[in-house]
């Protein structure tokens, strides 16, 4: 038992790295100090040493009161200290069972304690406000729900996955997710735009929305727009080599129609269909043929089918094997309410 006046409350956690000093790391942290009399107040403190936990120490040295863990809303990871490696903070987040596992996590377009001095304008802290940002991107561009410390340790560890996590910007002022980024064992080895990532999510998600569109001889205002839900189901067989069917189901509401000047019947709604099927298999096909020959590592996350048919230990898992896969899609678009347009 303390006096909470003796207490600061830890909201955030920040991991960045100066790979030119003798001591490299400098973690920060975001917190929530009482002052008494019921007056609470916003402080970010840094920590350097030549370890994580050596941070501690040297933190420790200019606060007056003691930080508890475990009230954590957010990690950062800046994006030099991610290239670097993260197998340290890994190694942590197993061993310290007073780490919150719920914790959102991302990756910071440079140190992660500017995100933290930056100003809320919704939330009291910014922790809360791009914790608020992780906790619902899954409503568009397909982002997975869970974007945690618990599903961070789950993508390192188990067989045939790898750690992707949302990209963060400071967009204005604003934190914004404009990408994803994707690991290569502990060290980040590609950051891929969010126009890409978008048919990524689209197939490494289950259950996640977003909002797709298809336009007439490339006008804006003639379109047609709907918001959907995906539903991804994977097998995998091998001969000569692996073969994923991916049959993927969008099933959605239109929600804009500017093409049509009439009530929509069964068969215009068939023909709607028709075009968000052939526009998204496109668009996919693209994307396999990119994340094949370009980023050459699994960015869709169904190596780990592979894992569970073929075993933990397969030869068929390494990521030569996923270049020379054979990944068929199948899209499936269900359209479940027509919506409602003034004409």
């Amino acid at each position: 038992m303390e006096p909470i006046e003796n207490i600061s409350i830890m909201i955030g956690i920040g991991y960045d790295i100066d790979k030119e000093k003798s001591k490299k790391i400098s973690d920060p942290i975001e917190m929530f100090v009482f002052k008494g009399d019921g007056e609470i107040e916003r402080h970010i403190s840094s920590g350097v040493a030549e370890t994580i936990y050596n941070t501690v120490n040297d933190r420790q040295t200019i606060m007056s009161k003691k930080f508890v863990v475990g009230t954590e809303k957010l990690y950062l990871i800046s994006e030099e200290r991610a290239k670097y490696g993260i197998e340290d903070l890994l190694e942590v987040l197993i061993r310290d069972e007073n780490r919150n596992e719920l914790a959102y996590v991302a990756i910071t377009e440079g140190r992660t304690e500017h995100f933290f001095k930056m100003t809320p304008i919704d939330n009291t802290s910014m922790s809360e406000a791009i914790a608020g940002i992780l906790k619902f991107c899954y409503l568009a561009n397909f982002f997975p729900r869970e974007v945690n410390i618990k599903e961070l340790l789950f993508m390192y560890n188990q067989s045939g996955r790898r750690i992707i996590l949302p990209y963060i910007i400071d967009d204005n002022g604003k934190p914004k997710v404009t990408a994803i980024c994707v690991f290569e064992g502990s060290k980040l080895k590609h950051k891929i735009p969010l126009e890409e990532a978008f048919y990524i999510n689209m197939l490494r998600s289950r259950k996640s929305e977003g909002y797709i569109s298809v336009l007439e001889d490339n006008n804006p205002k003639k379109c047609y727009t709907i918001k959907a839900k995906n539903f991804v189901n994977v097998s995998v067989e091998y001969k000569d080599t692996l073969i994923y069917n991916i049959d993927l189901t969008l099933k959605g509401v239109l929600k804009a129609d500017s093409i049509n000047n009439k009530p929509l019947t069964d068969k215009d709604a068939k023909k709607i269909e028709k075009a968000f099927e052939e526009n998204i298999s496109k668009e996919i096909e693209k994307t396999i043929e990119k994340v094949q020959n370009n980023y050459k590592i699994d960015c869709f996350d169904i190596t780990k089918y592979a894992a569970a048919k073929f075993g933990k230990h397969s030869p068929l898992l390494s990521d030569e094997e996923f270049q020379k896969a054979k990944i068929n899609v199948k899209v499936k678009v269900i359209l479940v309410d027509l919506g409602r347009s003034i004409k």
